[in-house]
This record gives structure tokens, C-alpha cells and sequence, in this order.
């Protein structure tokens, strides 16, 4: 190998890898600019007294404060109507026919390890006979796709409200911007 090939060669690996971590860096510094996250959210309720399954969609906005803390809001939509049973003073049991809910609540989220998070927060199920105190409290993990902008997230959470409980599972497809 000639002497002058072999100094290119050399100089071509010295100076590659200083250019490809500064790429790499930008490339860093422009992920952390993305702090805020939106997804629509598709699942089920099922209500723990009844047993009555519910269609729930939504959507979930999300600002990163910090990397292990962000704030938000959750609004999802109970799709149909359920009859429960509540137990008021202890030993007096009516019916209460509830249709269409609309759930809105501002919302703390905890990265807990990588893509889990937890998430709790208190707010409004607003039904047209009458509007109930919600407080949610869920898992979820957050899978990233090839373009780290897209996420697919599995989530289950558990709702209360004075009259009844629920479980909500299902995925919500998101975004990074």
C-alpha cells in the first residue's frame, strides 16, 4: 500500500467518527425540543358493579416538564348507557341509569422506567342527568416506532366515581411534537 493511501485511510477514520457524533448529537438536542405528546386513545370500560362493557375512545395531550414528570389532560367518551346499582347511607339501593359519558381531568404523569409510566388525576364525568367527581388512576408503555415521533401506547386504568368503578384498557396511537 502506497504511503499516501494509507495516510487518507487513517485520516478518513480519524475525522469520521468526530463528524458522525456531531451529527448524532443534533440529532439529541432536537429530540429533547419535543416535549409534547398527543394521542387518540381506543378501548373499553368495563363498569365493576354492572359488569356492562362500554366502547371508549378519547384523546390524551401530554407536556414533558422534565423527563421523569409531565401534565396533561385526558377526555374519553363512554359509548352507550349502563344501569348500576348505589348503595347510599349504607342500606338504601336504587337504580341509576347513566347514558354517554364524557370524562375530562387534568392529569400528573411519572415516568417510572424507559417507556412506563403512571399516571393519576382528578376531574368530571359529565352525563346528562347528572355530573359525578372522576379519579383515574393507570399504567402505560410507550412503544416507539421507526420515526421516534410515533408511539403506540397499551394502557389500562382504573376510574372511580361515588357511584361505581371501572376498568378501561385498550392502545392509544400518538405523537411527538
Amino acid at each position: 500500500m502506497k504511503p499516501q493511501s494509507l495516510t487518507f485511510l487513517l485520516a478518513a477514520l480519524v475525522f469520521s467518527n468526530p463528524l458522525y457524533a456531531q451529527h448524532k448529537d443534533k440529532e439529541v438536542a432536537h429530540e429533547v425540543n419535543r416535549k409534547n405528546d398527543i394521542s387518540v386513545f381506543v378501548g373499553n370500560t368495563i363498569i365493576a358493579q354492572s359488569g356492562f362493557n362500554l366502547p371508549t375512545v378519547g384523546i390524551e395531550y401530554v407536556h414533558e416538564i422534565t423527563h421523569h414528570f409531565g401534565i396533561g389532560v385526558i377526555a374519553e367518551a363512554e359509548i352507550g348507557s349502563h344501569i348500576i346499582e348505589k348503595n347510599e347511607n349504607g342500606d338504601i339501593i336504587s337504580r341509576v341509569d347513566r347514558e354517554g359519558a364524557i370524562l375530562v381531568l387534568p392529569t400528573a404523569f411519572f415516568n417510572v422506567y424507559k417507556g412506563l409510566t403512571f399516571y393519576a388525576g382528578y376531574g368530571v364525568e359529565l352525563e346528562k342527568r347528572e355530573n359525578l367527581g372522576l379519579m383515574k388512576v393507570g399504567l402505560e408503555y410507550k412503544f416507539a416506532l421507526k420515526n421516534p415521533r410515533w408511539m403506540v401506547l397499551p394502557n389500562v386504568s382504573w376510574d372511580h366515581t361515588r357511584l361505581f368503578d371501572g376498568v378501561v384498557y385498550g392502545v392509544s396511537f400518538g405523537y411527538k411534537f
